[in-house]
């Protein structure tokens, strides 16, 4: 997924514009340095994606007061890959944090402490598929439950299972994006894109996109189809594929 151009005034149709309208992206840990006379901030928490027809990352977004802070610590969880298998929590200090999910249909990530808090869609094996990440509309859909089923919707769509000769292939919907699907008869990957971001919904509309087809990448947020990786933030990838890694995203 391509960040949206977020340099100034964000239109977001369900939450608003936060504060002066300005926006910081956390990609990798850092540190959010509290602009002078910025009280208050809204923070957006995704966690990492599982590997391997794995779980997607859970979600949480809280408003803060940072009345006395000057600094305050992000971490981003990275992505469940071979030899790591779980995506990692992140976190905004101690306000907000979102799990990432594990691998290979294993426990799905989960968001704590914020005004708003949902879990990513749960992974499955028999399909090979993995699961979408959470968002600000509701838990992730789930990875295909088994070989040629399609993936199920949610906030972000889950991941197709393998290609049969009767059936589409299609990664659940998200929010704000559609599936891929692969045409009936075929092995190959997906010949319809899915779609992700929506420039006229701002920040409202990270962590939405559709899941992958067959062999084709989440986007978005949404998990992997079979053979496919995990769409940023938090999704998780499909049978032998990462997941990717988490966000965080502050509004002042």
């Amino acid at each position: 997924m391509a960040l949206p151009n977020i340099n100034g005034n964000v239109t977001n149709p369900f939450t608003g514009v936060f504060g002066t309208g300005q926006v910081k992206v956390f990609a990798a840990s850092g540190t959010f340095n509290v602009p002078l006379g910025i009280t208050k901030c809204r923070a957006r928490v995704w966690g990492g994606g599982g590997y391997n027809a794995g779980s997607g990352g859970g979600f949480s977004m809280k408003e803060i007061d940072l009345a006395g802070a000057s600094t305050v610590a992000v971490t981003v969880g990275a992505g469940g890959k071979s030899g790591s298998t779980t995506g990692g929590t992140s976190s905004f200090g101690s306000h907000c944090s979102a799990t990432g999910g594990a691998q290979s249909a294993g426990t799905v990530g989960s968001g704590t402490g914020g005004d708003v808090n949902f879990s990513g869609g749960l992974g499955n094996t028999s399909g090979s598929a993995g699961g979408g990440c959470g968002g600000l509309f509701g838990d992730g859909g789930a990875g295909a439950s088994g070989a040629g089923d399609a993936g199920f919707n949610g906030c972000s769509g889950g991941g197709c299972g393998s290609t049969t000769s009767s059936q589409y292939q299609t990664g659940g919907n998200g929010f704000f994006g559609a599936g891929s699907r692969a045409p009936i008869g075929t092995s190959g990957p997906g010949t319809l894109p899915q779609s992700g971001f929506e420039s006229g919904a701002g920040l409202d509309a990270v962590g939405t996109g559709g899941g992958g087809g067959n062999k084709v990448n989440g986007i978005n947020g949404g998990g992997g189809g079979i053979n496919g990786q995990g769409g940023l933030p938090g999704g998780a990838g499909g049978s032998a594929a990462n997941g990717a890694n988490g966000l965080v995203i502050v509004e002042y």
